[in-house]
């Protein structure tokens, strides 16, 4: 069974019959992940695969959301509670 892509893949491989020097080294298909749009920005990542590396594969997605979300917010309240102090104390 041969492989067939999904959204969001890539396959790219070595050029093995380059006519000029002006020919790409590697040549390859992707097929859009669902939901894109032109001029939207993806997140690409390859991987070698094959004999020899004579193939890259990876994946297009839409880069990952980073906000300042409660994960990033300063908690409210720093340290463990002691209580009331003396106020008699010299410190």
């Amino acid at each position: 069974m041969a492989y067939e892509q999904k959204f969001g893949d890539i396959s790219i491989f070595r050029e093995t019959e380059k006519r000029n020097d002006k020919a790409p080294d590697w040549k390859g298909t992707m097929i859009i992940p669902e939901g894109a749009k032109p001029g939207d920005k993806m997140e690409v990542a390859v991987w070698a695969k094959g004999d020899k590396g004579t193939m890259l594969a990876g994946s297009v997605k839409f880069p990952m959301q980073r906000n300042a979300g409660p994960a990033n917010e300063a908690p409210a309240h720093r340290g463990a509670s002691f209580g009331s102090f003396d106020d008699s104390s010299p410190f």
